[in-house]
């Protein structure tokens, strides 16, 4: 592959269109192309056109500060261009270029508006596939195939490290390092997104835990409520169907009862009826006695009054069984937190008893700690009360019921007396009367005698009905708290009657325990199992997605190494042979002398430094602590990223001219610096030949001698590759196969005249 042609319009000093042609091989050497005109008329600016054509972007080297300055910027006689352009027209007969073309065409085209193209056969394409192409057909965008004015000493006065980036174009891996740099970036960006997943994971994965928590407890509690709902059946169960037995039993006896008090009513009713139609025959036929009616009257007034008393006294006992049942279906156990709230102040109470009693120094202070243990005490006793159930015996009255209940005794007793007093003075009566009255007396002795009966069932159904009404009360809050605590389940509790059944005293502290356990699980948002699946599937997606960028790195970090161990076998072989050749035609140039390529690790590097560099070095290990502060969540990037970092980062030029014994590049002369590049790029050329090499005055520091000398390694390198020098000195326009000339007239335009030297030397004629 050659440089075959080259057309510019726009450009600089090359307003008008301008083509020139590069001929190819010819017999055993390729041609070699000389460009020369005087100072000012625009020979440079032709190096510069190939170097922006293959996609320089450094305006510096371009010798512009802004992108409009490559375009023609107008004169006096001509006005300003808008937009500049140049393309290159490669024979690609040898496929050097990995495209499918035996001619390649590249252009790059400026406007003023700062739009810009870059055209491969007149199709638009990106800058980067370009530089991928070139690279491919070892013609790089900071190679060495094009050397313009100062380059050649810029190779010697550049840092090792910008050294290395020429000799990596010119031992060929820069198509390597191309794709191991897009690698890394890919690497790269696989371990920013696993950082990024990890991070997501570690923000998921205390909330995920915390979730899990929650549903672990849900499932135990779903297990207690499962386990309490049991115990609930079996014990309300059993309650409730215990009260239904004895409410059964009662009633029935309350029916018994309500009937015998209705025959005895009965039979007194049939008593009355006789004594009081004897009694109305009495007072016809004899005048009644006063006393016997008054005796009489009073009796039946003191059992009016026994009567009242009685009922007062079964309303009475009445309340006090409900409110006896009411305490103990409202008793209700204290909360777990407030026990152990309770048992946390008796404890710190008792530690302070027993502090004062170890600094008690004095009787009179016993006192005080005598009140403390008493309330203490008080209070132990207060919440041991409130947290056993109360018995029945231990229901306390209201006192008002309990004293008005005995002054109902007292009185009863006292109506009990008068009415017996009463009989007895009845029957004393009787005795004195006619024994014709007998008859009449026999009946109001019998009715007194069925009154005293229908009286003893009146007080047996008074106490049946007060045990008829507690059982009541005792269903009605049953069945209120079986509600409360079963909820629909309490239903088919009381209308399903259980064969066998645990007694109520074992069941309910199981209950209880249940009740606690709980209440310290809490109660739980049926929506967290959701969140909580949500949340597991999203965590169970990430593991697989780090998994995937785990598998993805360690293939990247695979090709990374090949391309490495590539890399590394071609740059070695090639830096060897680069430094033999390169001692060869130093000495060639020097008539002697040493010379040598040494590659410097970062350790060499950092003992090189002087005072001003170690500066400079500080301020880009800050800059560089500032990049570590940013990527401090990608640690393992870094690690990563340090082990396939170049180990060699640098290039040093060691070299001796004959005569002398320093190696500082800094203590050689302009001279020898120049005849030093020249013999580096030479040797680079002699190993890793470019398709064309574009030389810009390289050869204006040399003498007449040295010119020739350089004149000679250009004649045999053009053996390897197309030359095109831009020079003043004959010796190497002796060399030339076709000769350009530029000039520049009035307008400041540049002019391309061109000779063939072959038609002077055989046909005695120039074509231009």
């Amino acid at each position: 592959m050659y440089l075959a042609k080259m057309e510019i319009q726009g450009f600089k000093t090359f307003a008008q269109k301008t083509m020139l042609l590069f001929p190819g091989a010819k017999e055993n050497h390729h041609a070699v192309t000389c460009i020369v005109g005087p100072n000012g008329s625009g020979k440079s600016n032709l190096a510069d056109a190939i170097r922006w054509a293959l996609g320089e972007q450094s305006l510096k080297l371009l010798r512009g500060r802004r992108s409009e300055d490559v375009i023609f910027s107008g004169s006096a006689g001509r006005g300003r261009a808008g937009f500049a352009e140049v393309s290159l027209t490669f024979q690609n007969n040898d496929r050097s270029m990995p495209i499918d073309f035996s001619e390649v065409v590249m252009t790059r085209r400026l406007y003023r508006d700062g739009e810009s193209a870059y055209l491969l056969n007149g199709t638009p394409t990106r800058l980067i596939d370009l530089r991928l192409l070139l690279a491919q057909a070892n013609v790089g965008q900071q190679s060495y195939s094009v050397i313009g004015q100062g380059m050649v000493d810029h190779i010697l006065i550049s840092s090792p490290e910008e050294r290395k980036a020429f000799f990596d174009d010119a031992t060929g891996v820069r198509p390597l390092q191309l794709k191991r740099h897009e690698t890394m970036l890919k690497l790269k960006r696989t371990y920013e997104n696993l950082n990024e997943v990890d991070m997501l994971l570690r923000e998921i994965e205390p909330r995920l835990k915390s979730l899990k928590r929650q549903v672990s407890r849900l499932e135990k509690r779903e297990e207690l409520e499962q386990e309490l709902h049991a115990f609930q059946q079996e014990y309300y169960g059993g309650l409730w169907w215990q009260l239904q037995d004895e409410l059964s039993s009662v009633r029935v006896r309350h029916q018994v009862i309500a009937q015998e008090i209705g025959k005895a009513t009965a039979e007194m009713n049939v008593f009355e009826q006789k004594v009081v139609t004897m009694e109305t025959a009495e007072r016809a036929e004899h005048t009644p006695d006063a006393g016997l009616l008054v005796l009489q009257k009073a009796y039946q007034e003191t059992q009016k009054k026994r009567v009242q008393l009685r009922d007062e006294e079964f309303d009475i006992q009445r309340q006090m069984e409900l409110a006896k049942v009411r305490s103990q279906s409202n008793w209700a156990p204290l909360p777990l937190s407030k026990i152990i709230s309770e048992v946390e102040e008796l404890t710190k109470n008792q530690e302070i008893i027993l502090e004062k009693l170890r600094t008690v120094k004095v009787i009179d202070e016993l006192q005080m700690v005598e009140e403390m243990v008493t309330l203490s005490l008080k209070r132990s006793t207060t919440l041991v009360g409130r947290l056993q159930r109360p018995a029945p015996e231990d229901f306390k009255p209201d006192p008002a019921n309990l004293s008005r209940l005995e002054a109902i005794k007292k009185e009863r007793s006292v109506c009990e007396f008068e009415l017996n007093r009463l009989e007895h003075e009845l029957e004393t009566h009787t005795k004195q009367e006619h024994a014709q009255r007998t008859e009449l007396f026999d009946f109001q002795r019998g009715l007194r005698e069925q009154q005293r009966n229908l009286h003893l069932l009146e007080n047996q159904r008074n106490e049946i009905q007060i045990d008829l009404a507690r059982l009541e009360e005792r269903e009605h809050n049953l069945h209120r708290e079986m509600e409360t605590e079963m909820k629909k389940a309490a239903e088919l509790v009381r209308n399903v009657r259980r064969e066998k059944t645990t007694q109520g005293q074992v069941l309910f502290p199981e209950i209880q325990r249940l009740r606690y356990q709980l209440e310290l699980i809490g109660g739980i948002d049926p929506e967290i199992v959701k969140e909580y699946e949500e949340t597991n599937t999203r965590f169970t997606f990430l593991e697989s997605q780090i998994a995937d960028l785990k598998k993805a790195m360690r293939a990247t970090e695979k090709m990374i190494d090949e391309l490495d161990e590539k890399i590394r076998t071609q740059s070695d072989e090639a830096f060897r042979h680069i430094n033999r050749e390169f001692q060869r035609f130093f000495k060639i140039l020097f008539g002697g002398g040493s010379c040598d390529l040494v590659k410097m690790t970062a350790a060499d590097l950092k003992k090189d430094e002087d005072e001003h560099i170690a500066l400079d070095h500080s301020l880009a290990e800050t800059g560089q602590a500032e990049r570590e502060q940013e990527e401090e969540s990608i640690e393992t990037l870094r690690k990563n990223m340090e082990k396939r970092e170049d180990r060699i980062i640098g290039i040093d030029i060691q070299a001796t001219p004959p005569g002398k014994k320093l190696k500082a590049l800094n203590l050689l002369s302009g001279g020898e610096r120049a005849l030093t590049s020249i013999a580096l790029i030479s040797a680079i050329m002699a190993i890793n030949p470019a398709p064309f090499v574009v030389l810009d005055e390289v050869d204006a520091a040399l003498d007449e001698a040295n010119t020739i000398r350089f004149a000679g390694i250009l004649d045999e390198l053009c053996k390897l590759t197309q030359f095109i020098v831009i020079t003043h000195n004959r010796a190497s326009m002796e060399k030339a196969d076709v000769l350009y000339g530029v000039t520049m007239g009035e307008e400041g335009i540049s002019h391309l005249l061109s000779i063939k030297l072959a038609e002077i030397q055989h046909l005695g004629t120039a074509r231009h």
